[in-house]
């Protein structure tokens, strides 16, 4: 007898025969789906392989260049050979010269071999050190036999800006040693593509025929890594020096400003007009410029830029020509800036009336309004203790501490003189007491200041403001409380 056989249960749709012999759409699609899964994980695999293969070569790579340059930067470091001192004697030079000599080959062996191992810091100076019998500094002259440690010394920059440099940066100056055309065709190349920050010479000997300007005009367009330079004693034209200016005035206009400018004692008859404008236009945030003889033209020209509040935070004039009336030039420019954080004024001739005049600036106290109007973020430096007012990073910090100042030491009987407080708006009285209570920090030298610009003599109440500490707030907010008339409805 023949025995049914049981049918397979299917699926509602199921159009397949005996059993599912057949596959649906739906289970053809996510096999699919399932296979080309599949193949992306393998090619992601083979990528990643790759990826790993190739940087095992490039570390291999890496390893083997290291130990070529080590091996390089030693073989040079044992072939070179110590220039004889004898070799100096015979060009005319003295024993002491050729002792500075014999002293600067050993720390320029000693920079390439630091920047060779990555171990040479944020700043490397080549410097030739020899003064003369008036104590001035000696340039030493160029010689031939000198090319290998230049050579050497570019090879090394850009080893380590390739192997050792990380995120860090690198300050380069070369100092007191002729540098032309045949060195700084050697050096170009290297500080154009390696990772420095800063550019320095000083006292490198006037260039004469020498293609410097050339040289740092393409240095500042082409390394955008580079944000300061700077020069000291490096003689040029304003021509030559307009060279540079436009370079860097370039690469402002490219969003790759040059933060910082050093220019000192570097002008040939004095700075031009032209030249001054240039350099303080440049975009640069820092600019130095200590030693260029300027006087009063160059001061009304900077007073006008000041005044037009241009985005510079430090600018340094110390040891130029400027009397008391450029002070007062100056200093009337600050009323309308707020954006230099200080200046720097020492070496000048500016005396009594010049200080006062910097003074009045920044701390004016005929009244409280003129005191708030006074320019609060420019600290005066080199003219004694002018440099204690301005010292906190927020303008309104240092607007109160003088304002406070003055409420506390022009008043006879209490702390706060509240007859100035007559013309302050009710609405601000809120603020005021707020602010007092900020008033615990005391700002050496701030009563001596204000005594000396109101022609006041000090008294015990002065010494007792001085030395309150942290008791100066509540002092404050205690008198300004008291003295404040209780509307009758209270009474």
């Amino acid at each position: 007898m023949e025995v049914p056989r049981k049918r397979a249960k299917t699926c509602p749709g199921d159009d397949t025969k005996d059993g599912g012999a057949e596959e649906t759409p739906t289970a053809a699609r996510q096999i699919a789906e399932l296979q080309a899964e599949l193949e992306r994980c393998r090619r992601e695999k083979a990528a990643a392989l790759s990826e790993k293969n190739a940087a095992e070569l490039r570390h291999e790579q890496v390893v083997e260049d290291l130990k070529g340059s080590y091996s390089d930067a030693l073989e040079w470091a044992c072939s070179v050979k110590s220039i004889p001192r004898d070799y100096w004697h015979g060009k005319g030079h003295t024993e002491e010269y050729a002792d500075a000599m014999d002293e600067f080959q050993d720390t320029f062996k000693q920079t390439i071999k630091d920047l060779r191992t990555g171990t040479v810091g944020a700043r490397i100076s080549v410097k030739f050190f020899l003064s003369d019998n008036d104590d001035h500094r000696v340039t030493a002259d160029h010689d031939d036999v000198l090319m290998p440690y230049w050579k050497e010394l570019a090879n090394a920059i850009v080893h380590w800006s390739k192997y050792h440099a990380g995120e860090e940066t690198l300050q380069v100056l070369i100092c007191r040693i002729e540098t032309p055309n045949v060195v700084l065709d050697v050096l170009r190349p290297a500080i154009k593509h390696s990772k420095i920050e800063n550019v320095g010479f000083a006292g490198v000997g006037s260039p004469k025929t020498w293609r410097f300007a050339a040289f740092m005009e393409d240095i500042i367009q082409t390394n955008h890594e580079v944000t300061s330079v700077a020069f000291d004693s490096v003689v040029l034209s304003n021509k030559e020096w307009n060279t540079i200016c436009n370079a860097i005035r370039i690469r402002s206009a490219q969003q790759a400003s040059v933060r910082s400018i050093l220019l000192t004692d570097c002008f040939m008859g004095g700075i031009s007009t032209d030249m001054l404008r240039d350099i303080l236009t440049s975009k640069a945030v820092f600019i130095d410029l200590d030693r260029n003889g300027m006087s009063s033209s160059e001061a009304s020209i900077m007073a006008e830029f000041l005044a037009s509040n241009p985005p510079l935070h430090l600018l340094t004039l110390k040891n130029n020509r400027f009397n008391d009336a450029d002070a007062a030039v100056l200093a009337n420019s600050l009323s309308h800036n707020t954006a230099l954080n200080v200046l720097h004024v020492s070496g000048n001739n500016i005396q009594q009336e010049g200080r006062l005049a910097f003074l009045r600036a920044i701390f004016d106290v005929s009244s409280l309004a003129a005191c708030a109007a006074s320019n609060h973020t420019c600290r005066i430096q080199g003219l004694g203790q002018v440099l204690c007012l301005n010292c906190y990073d927020e303008p309104c910090d240092n607007k109160w501490e003088k304002i406070f100042a003055i409420l506390a030491l022009s008043g006879q009987d209490s702390f706060i003189n509240t007859a100035l407080l007559s013309e302050v708006p009710a609405s601000l009285m809120p603020v005021l007491l707020y602010r007092a209570n900020d008033q615990d920090e005391i700002v050496s030298g701030i009563a001596d200041l204000y005594l000396e610009l109101t022609d006041a003599r000090r008294c015990k109440k002065h010494d007792v403001w001085y030395g309150l500490g942290n008791k100066k707030a509540l002092s404050c907010v205690y008198d300004l409380i008291r003295s404040w008339v209780v509307p009758s409805i209270y009474v």
